[in-house]
């Protein structure tokens, strides 16, 4: 029964130091002012923050949608990279669903593109360059030391 027990809280501290990196995507409703725009960010960093580790915030600012959604022109675009337990995204998925000012968002793991990434640009391995030994010296022949063509 111990070995049971050990074993157990052995996976729970696996799992608790597996985090992974997510990026997030969202656009805020562009119709509201932009210090509102900007409590909804930061509701959502919190909330990111609260769960695991903030890397990269990066506002891209108010831009023009490409087509309308919700019949919004315009939205407020934020950039979050973050590392949270996997388990942690999808709460953090239910929060975006709710949010009402939050027009569209996406989650992507980071990993999985650096990989791709790799996987397409394979390394070239180039092979070791041998030293160039030194040229002969060549000797410039006079015209006299020269072979004369027979006529």
């Amino acid at each position: 029964m111990l070995s049971a027990v050990a074993k157990t809280a052995e996976i729970l501290v696996q799992r608790e130091e597996v985090l992974r990196e997510f990026e997030l995507m969202y656009v805020v409703d562009g119709t509201m002012p932009e210090e509102e725009a900007a409590k909804v960010a930061e509701g959502v960093q919190s909330f990111v923050s609260s769960h695991g580790t903030i890397v990269k915030v990066d506002p891209w600012g108010r831009r023009r949608l490409a087509y309308p959604i919700k019949k919004k022109q315009d939205g407020y675009y934020w950039v979050v990279t973050f590392e949270v337990e996997p388990e942690a995204v999808d709460v953090l998925k239910q929060q975006l669903r709710v949010n009402e000012s939050i027009l569209r968002w996406i989650v992507t793991r980071v990993e999985h593109r650096r990989a791709r990434k790799a996987a397409a640009e394979p390394e070239v391995q180039q092979a070791p360059v041998a030293e160039a030994a030194p040229a002969p010296a060549v000797q410039e022949e006079s015209p006299a030391a020269a072979p004369q063509p027979e006529a």
